[in-house]
């Protein structure tokens, strides 16, 4: 629903002032709900400021420069089109032949003194906003208004989409990205100033001279005043400031194709199809390229982010969102089920997370933190973080993946009536509005997780942590040496990212883009820990998603302006109802954690868990005492929180509980393949010790008893009563409804599988596996691979025909090895069992060819 400009508005708009205190307040309050910028807005008109246009041109004078700069566009548009449905397929053949140099080279001949960098205006905001504001304009002004400009994005096959897309579409599909590709410079008055005209729209329509630039008053048109403040047409100032963007925009791309086809060029061929060009010509006009084959390995999310500025603007798709949101929850309720049931899976947990904390960096004196790593409370805290985000992140995710699906929904529902000239239907609008705060509220957690890496193992040793002050919580952490190369670049993301105004300004999808090209640099990537990486993967699928819900043109422009006015206590009321775990849950951790701490410190090897070691007597052993550490741990937790809370953890949600993954696997006792001397009770019962709490004194003790061989089950709560499940082999195969056919599969992907579902023995160890292999063999199994950001890819089912036949009808997702090219053998085992539990996939299932 567009903003409604009553009465007040309008009229200072048109130039009738408030008579009165009331109307003034009134006149005000209502034209900043409505976000009117520049010299629209009367809080910015005052001598000196940073809002006064650039100049004051009259009705006859925007109308003349419309004209004459759309007509120089619209034929640049034209012959650029032509060059494109005359050579498409020649020109990216050539180009991508080029080397490297000599693309670059290529590209400043078309616009010499290219900026060299992607991103441009940050490195430009970088080098004159020193610890101060800059006033005035910038002297790097090419990078401020066509960042996306630049040799290193160009070098590529950007350029030829770039060329393609803008070929194959008029300059108006492009007016409204091209101005907001300024946004920094806008936002931050370091390029000029829009021209003012009131009581104006210049609407930029269609692929004529007559519609392209046609400049309409409001008193002849009620609705151009809406249609300009709703950005959905343009203020005349705006509209001039693309057609000058665009205007250097066509001659560029056209001195490109004249310099890739320079022969053509010289002969005339290059616009006319009658002379020939020793090429056989296809007369299929080619399509813009597609985003991605669904056949192969496709490009990753940072690579159609990159390239995005070159495409025709997208709209958004509801559906992909539905799929990544799904993929990455099935991925939260794995990591809640790994925590139960791997000891090794929940250690390496705990020390990950106690790696990045900040309680545990010495500080100047080389102290450690009062209640650092030494001490108990350190890992209450560690344990806490890690079992409170688990369930926080399931609930996350869940509701994402809940609202996309609406979505869905309400966009089949209403798709007759969603229209560019209508306001959207009230209940798919609120539908939007709920899903972009769910985005906002989501990306606050890894915001803040990512400033933990100033701890990160690869990084500590550039911070350092003032000393501690008594009875105080707060820490300083502090760069040891601001002159390092690493305070350059990624630092200064980051501290962007940490600041709100500062990620407002750049916007927090930019920010996220310009790091992740930065960490495609192998010395850049050496900075990020594993850890790190998966917190950047989660808060850029958020901030992609929020980028395409903010950019659903033409109504992203309302969207402020129907929440701050009409909806805002609807969707958060709705919202914050929707938390139930976050909101009412959340905080019991703490308690329900005292008195069970040093159950789970990892530091004495309780959960030493070697199933990476050949399987013997005392390696299996080892994992059956690992294993009811861990089952002991977790019966007194879930004691404990039904205690303080009256109900089980997974009725803390709302009535929509993480789904069962299945059975806890348990290690089934050690057989000797030969006859031996029988084992006395008292040897039975040493040979397997469990931690055990003493209530009344608080303390530990080991307690002996004689052993079970505690195999395959589900760990219940102590509601209710523990039933022994009989033995099982380590990969059984899966009880599910989908039969599967055995699956034929290269030699050479042979070994994926079989260490993804390997069979201990005594007599074979397991290997590490290639990621790309692991990436070749679920291509070979019916998915197409992405990359979707930081380390995260996701695997969707190409055909519904394949998904049927493998059980594979949904995404899942894994996250690529870092550092390192090779998943070792203990992260591929959990990675066999995710799939056993997602597709009922088990070992016995695939054949060589």
């Amino acid at each position: 629903m567009a903003p409604q400009t009553t009465d007040r508005a309008v009229e200072i708009a048109k130039g009738r002032m408030a008579t009165t205190k009331d109307e003034y307040e009134e006149m005000n309050n209502q034209m900043s709900r409505m976000g009117l910028k520049g010299a629209y807005n009367p809080a910015n008109v005052y001598p000196g400021s940073r809002f006064t246009p650039s100049s004051k041109p009259t009705p006859e004078e925007v109308r003349e420069k419309a004209r004459l700069s759309s007509q120089k566009i619209l034929s640049d548009w034209n012959t650029l089109r032509t060059i494109v449905q005359l050579h498409a397929d020649t020109l990216e053949k050539r180009w991508m032949k080029k080397s490297r140099k000599k693309q670059r080279e290529m590209l400043l001949e078309a616009w010499p003194n290219m900026s060299t960098t992607h991103r441009p205006d940050y490195e430009a905001f970088r080098q004159e906003c020193t610890g101060r504001i800059l006033m005035g304009l910038s002297k790097f002004q090419e990078a401020y208004k066509w960042p996306y400009i630049n040799l290193q994005d160009l070098s590529s096959k950007s350029l030829v989409i770039f060329i393609t897309s803008r070929g194959h579409n008029p300059p108006s599909a492009f007016a409204r990205a091209d101005l907001n590709a300024t946004h920094l410079g806008t936002v931050a008055h370091f390029i000029p100033e829009p021209a003012f005209l009131p009581f104006h729209t210049l609407f930029l329509d269609g692929d004529k001279v007559e519609t392209y630039g046609r400049l309409v008053s409001w008193e002849e048109d009620d609705a151009a005043a809406d249609l300009m403040f709703t950005e959905r047409q343009f203020s005349p100032g705006d509209g001039l400031k693309a057609f000058e963007l665009q205007e250097k925009i066509y001659p560029f791309l056209i001195r490109c194709c004249e310099l890739i086809l320079h022969d053509f060029t010289k002969s005339g061929a290059l616009l006319d199809l009658s002379i020939p060009t020793g090429i056989a010509s296809d007369p299929i006009v080619y399509p813009e390229p597609p985003t991605a084959a669904v056949t192969e390995i496709l490009p990753s999310l940072a690579t159609i982010s990159a390239e995005a500025p070159y495409r025709l603007p997208a709209n958004i798709d509801f559906e992909r969102l539905r799929e990544i949101f799904a993929a990455r929850l099935s991925a939260a309720e794995d990591y809640l089920f790994d925590l139960r049931e791997d000891p090794g899976f929940f250690a390496d947990t705990i020390n990950d997370w106690s790696e990045h904390r900040n309680d545990a960096l010495l500080d100047t004196n080389g102290n450690p933190h009062p209640t650092g790593p030494h001490t108990q409370d350190f890992w209450g805290r560690v344990v806490r973080n890690l079992i409170g985000d688990g369930y926080s992140s399931y609930e996350t995710w869940f509701l994402l993946h809940r609202q996309a699906a609406l979505l869905c929904t309400l966009m089949e529902k209403y798709k007759d009536e969603i229209s560019y000239n209508k306001q959207l239907p009230k209940e798919y609008l609120i539908a939007i509005l709920k899903l972009r705060e769910l985005l906002k509220i989501s990306a606050e957690a890894p915001i803040n997780y990512l400033q933990n890496i100033q701890s990160s193992p690869p990084l500590r040793h550039h911070f350092t942590r003032a000393p501690q002050a008594p009875g105080t919580i707060n820490m300083h952490i502090m760069p040891k040496d601001e002159r390092s190369p690493f305070f350059h670049k990624p630092w200064g993301l980051l501290l962007i990212l940490w600041d709100r105004e500062k990620r407002d300004l750049f916007g927090l999808t930019n920010v996220i883009d310009a790091f992740e090209q930065l960490m495609q640099d192998p010395e850049e990537s050496k900075n990020i820990s594993s850890y790190i990486a998966d917190r950047f993967s989660d808060l850029a699928i958020l901030s992609r998603a929020l980028s395409e819900v903010e950019n659903y043109q033409p109504w992203a422009a309302t969207f402020d302006d129907e929440y701050n006015n009409n909806h805002q206590g609807e969707v958060l009321r709705i919202t914050m109802t929707d938390f139930v775990f976050n909101k009412d849950y959340l905080p019991y951790i703490d308690s329900v954690l005292r008195g069970i701490v040093p159950y789970c410190m990892p530091g004495d090897g309780k959960f030493k868990y070697p199933v990476n070691k050949k399987r013997t007597k005392q390696s299996t052993e080892q994992m059956i005492l690992a294993e009811k550490n861990l089952d002991f741990f977790w019966e007194k937790f879930d004691a404990n929180w039904k205690k303080l809370t009256r109900k089980n953890i997974d009725r803390c949600f709302g009535g929509h509980p993480p789904r069962k993954r299945g059975e806890i696997q348990r290690t089934s006792s050690w057989v000797e393949s030969l006859p031996i001397k029988a084992t006395t009770k008292t040897q039975q019962a040493s040979s397997t010790q469990e931690w055990a709490h003493d209530e009344e004194k608080n303390k530990f003790k080991t307690k002996s008893k004689k052993a079970k061989p505690k195999t395959r089950g589900s760990t219940q709560p102590l509601t209710q009563p523990e039933v022994q499940p009989e033995a099982q082999p380590e990969n059984p195969e899966p009880q599910s409804n989908v039969e599967h056919s055995k699956v034929k599969i290269p030699h050479h992907l042979m070994r994926v599988f079989n260490t993804l579902f390997f069979q201990p023995g005594q007599n074979n160890t397991p290997g590490d596996v290639p990621w790309v292999e692991f990436l070749k063999a679920m291509v070979e199994m019916g998915f197409a691979a992405q990359k979707l950001y930081g380390s995260v890819w996701q695997f969707t089912p190409v055909s519904k025909e394949t998904a049927v036949k493998i059980g594979a009808e949904k995404s899942i997702q894994f996250h690529e090895p870092h550092p390192g090219v090779k998943i070792n053998f203990v992260v591929a085992r959990r990675m066999g069992r995710r799939l056993m539990r997602s597709f009922g996939w088990w070992g016995g299932m695939f054949e060589e060819e």
